[in-house]
């Protein structure tokens, strides 16, 4: 995602597709439904991604599994780089958020856990950060809590709906500019993009 978030661990994680009625509807765009709701563990609200894309659930997986390439994607992402590989579906990865000036950038080192399901037909991913995994560095501003929570389908033949919830506090001063980067065009763009690569991985 061209830099968002994305991004995301070892903090409590309550189940974010719990039924709630608390979700709104802030913006549709090509089939992308992006929702919003008080969070529980931050002072910015939560939000969740809808969508459905062509593909398949390997070709997701292994997209959310390719560390490296989050630049491609991931809004804002300027460099992502695999720091743990605990195994092939467990990992720990550094990411570094590009945040205009005069804001400083943003990075976050997250765990992250994929759990696909073949006879359910369900991918899972729990990607959540880590505050004091490394220490910070000069003019970056350490993300405090980034949980990301994948729920992926299979609906039929090479099709699937995605549900992604987001929970976020970008860390330091956000002006209203810099908060509607990460909760509207961040998460926005990010899933433009990843559809534009599902599209052309099934050509």
């Amino acid at each position: 995602m061209k830099a968002l978030l994305i991004l995301f661990f070892l903090f409590p994680i309550i189940n974010p597709f719990h039924k709630t009625d608390s979700w709104l509807l802030v913006k549709e765009q090509d089939g992308i439904k992006m929702y919003n709701r008080p969070s529980r563990n931050s002072k910015f609200n939560d939000i969740k991604i809808e969508t459905d894309f062509v593909g398949t659930l390997l070709q997701m997986e292994a997209i959310l599994a390719n560390v490296e390439k989050y630049t491609e994607w991931a809004y804002a992402t300027k460099a992502s780089v695999m720091i743990k590989k605990i195994s092939a579906t467990e990992f720990i990865y550094y990411s570094v958020i590009d945040v205009p000036w005069p804001a400083n950038d943003r990075d976050y080192y997250a765990h992250c856990k994929i759990t696909l399901d073949s006879n359910a037909h369900i991918l899972k991913v729990i990607s959540a950060s880590i505050k004091n995994y490394m220490p910070e560095k000069k003019n970056i501003v350490r993300i405090p809590l980034s949980t990301g929570s994948w729920n992926i389908t299979a609906t039929a033949n090479k099709k699937i709906h995605i549900e992604y919830v987001l929970e976020l506090d970008p860390g330091g001063s956000v002006p209203a500019w810099l908060l509607n980067l990460f909760s509207t065009k961040g998460p926005m763009e990010t899933f433009e993009n990843l559809k534009q690569k599902m599209k052309q991985m099934n050509k």
